[in-house]
């Protein structure tokens, strides 16, 4: 199912042209939620809830938090099995997970502000979540053709391949002047 979900979304992010503005509102989980919670489309000034018409209302804001939580826990639950292939032992277990969700937030800033230096990353980031995808959805047949350890150079020299080579190729269209297209 998740390895689906990579695929689709490393799809999406290659073929997503920068310059077209994403409107959180027109997304089907906003509509989702709207069915459920009172929403607003203001920001609230920083607030999750303000009052509109006398009456409670859930800001953009509060939209965005509970996204970015959702998002954090399946990450976490996606890696639980992976964790448990490598160690029994609970508390390595739970501190990787712990530690995992609390440096993707972080991790989120770094990367948003190298796309919006290197302008081709995106696309680099794209190429690795449609190969975790296909790793994901391909597992099975996987282990039974490759050892854990070539597996790991595998994903690692992909990964590395990848990212670095969007970037180089983001440095050498900027030092040549060329627009960026794909």
């Amino acid at each position: 199912g998740f390895g689906l979900f990579l695929l689709y979304t490393g799809y999406k992010m290659f073929s997503t042209n920068e310059d077209e503005a994403f409107d959180p509102h027109d997304s089907k989980i906003y509509h989702f939620l709207k069915k459920y919670l009172p929403l607003t489309a203001s920001d609230g000034d920083g607030k999750f809830v303000i009052k509109e018409n006398g009456k409670p209302v859930y800001t953009s804001l509060f939209v965005v938090v509970i996204l970015l939580a959702s998002i954090d826990l399946v990450f976490a639950l996606d890696s639980i099995p992976a964790v448990l292939g490598i160690s029994k032992d609970k508390l390595v277990i739970y501190s990787s997970n712990i530690f995992a969700v609390l440096g993707l937030r972080s991790l989120f800033f770094l990367l948003r502000g190298a796309v919006n230096k290197f302008d081709y990353l995106q696309q680099g980031i794209a190429i690795v979540l449609v190969f975790i995808g296909v790793k994901m959805l391909g597992e099975h047949w996987i282990n039974q053709w490759l050892d854990k350890t070539a597996q790991t150079i595998i994903s690692l020299s992909v990964i590395l391949v990848c990212i670095s080579g969007s970037i180089f190729y983001s440095i050498y269209h900027q030092k040549k002047g060329m627009p960026k297209n794909l």
